[in-house]
């Protein structure tokens, strides 16, 4: 009889709020800091998900990348991530067998997080109920295939409530069904993340963030080029780098609410209008020449300058041509990133040479 009484009472203190989260730690597996400012960027891939509820990984992905930030590190967009991975035909479902280093390369960050969703289910029984989720985390250093970080554990949200008499008992059985609804699915991925989060090593707050400077993004009706401005630029040096003309500048005032060089400010992102955008490199073939003299390009894992000059130009020592469009923004002239978008000149100037070898 007593040990009956000791279980209801134990039933009594854990369910007699909606819900009660569990007072527990991530089993750290390895942890070996970075240098001070070793790591910049980070790109949080696509996890994978070893339980029958779908879905579970890209709610716990996106609470990953809501409070990763705080962590002082440049984190990628989740978009930006997928769209670099699509481009170099990357099996999301297959990242763990693929390089480190080169997946670094393709999403264009230092560190890469790795996650597995080893436990998602959801327990109701009548007047309580059970949520619980676990996973697998790693944080490793693109460029050494270093194990930085290394964590796992199981997260578990009780709910329901103890009818006090036979007419409260509908009262219990809605409190308790309630906690197995998908909100609390993600408050309990939400807790996970945290936990997790604590014992990752952090960045300094005023490291510097880096960002695309050339982009292409949808308007809603279609795609438009976008250019984030640096110190330094005026609307005719804008205009030169896009039309190869600097009296162009009418064209990017009036695709940007009348901007002037007083207003334009570095880091403002201005919409570059009527310039081709490739999808492919073989289609700046297609393109009328005497009426655009520049398009821009995503690059494609396993694009090099030379290749593209050679699909543009017929000659890949004519790569030195769209290097010089794109000088303040390729910092390696013989590693282009995946995703990041350039200029590509569809004329070649009198004044360029073969001199220089890649």
């Amino acid at each position: 009889m007593k040990k009956y009484f000791f279980a209801f009472i134990l039933l009594i203190a854990v369910s007699s709020c909606n819900y009660m989260e569990e007072r527990s730690t991530p089993h750290v597996k390895t942890l070996h800091p970075p240098q001070r400012n070793e790591i910049s960027s980070v790109a949080i891939l696509p996890f994978k998900n070893k339980t029958e509820k779908k879905g579970a990984e890209d709610i716990l992905r996106k609470c990953f990348f809501t409070n990763f930030s705080m962590k002082g590190y440049n984190v990628l967009r989740l978009e930006d991530v997928d769209e670099r991975l699509h481009l170099a035909a990357i099996d999301a479902s297959n990242l763990d067998k693929e390089d480190v280093y080169k997946m670094g390369r393709i999403v264009k960050a230092d560190a890469v997080i790795y996650g597995v969703v080893t436990k998602c289910s959801k327990r109701f029984f009548g007047v309580y109920s059970q949520v619980v989720l676990g996973a697998e985390m790693k944080m490793v250093d693109a460029r050494s295939s270093k194990i930085i970080w290394q964590a796992d554990h199981t997260e578990t949200t009780h709910g329901g409530s103890v009818p006090i008499s036979p007419f409260s008992v509908p009262e219990a059985v809605i409190e308790s069904s309630i906690n197995v609804r998908e909100k609390v699915i993600a408050e309990t991925a939400d807790r996970l993340v945290k936990k997790f989060l604590a014992s990752i090593p952090g960045k300094d707050f005023d490291s510097p963030i880096s960002a695309n400077v050339i982009s292409v993004k949808s308007d809603g009706h279609s795609m438009e080029v976008y250019y984030r401005v640096q110190d330094g630029d005026t609307l005719s040096g804008i205009s030169e780098k896009f039309y190869d003309d600097a009296s162009r500048i009418e064209e990017i005032r009036s695709a940007n609410m009348v901007i002037s060089e007083e207003t334009m400010k570095a880091g403002q992102e201005l919409i570059i209008p009527n310039v081709p955008i490739l999808k492919d490199i073989e289609e700046s073939q297609q393109i009328d020449r005497n009426k655009y003299k520049k398009a821009v390009y995503r690059v494609k894992w396993g694009d090099s300058l030379y290749e593209i000059a050679s699909k543009v130009f017929h000659n890949g020592k004519r790569w030195t041509v769209i290097y010089d469009s794109n000088k303040n923004e390729i910092t390696n002239v013989k590693d282009l990133p995946v995703g990041q978008v350039i200029i590509i000149p569809l004329t070649v100037p009198k004044s360029d040479s073969f001199k220089r070898d890649i």
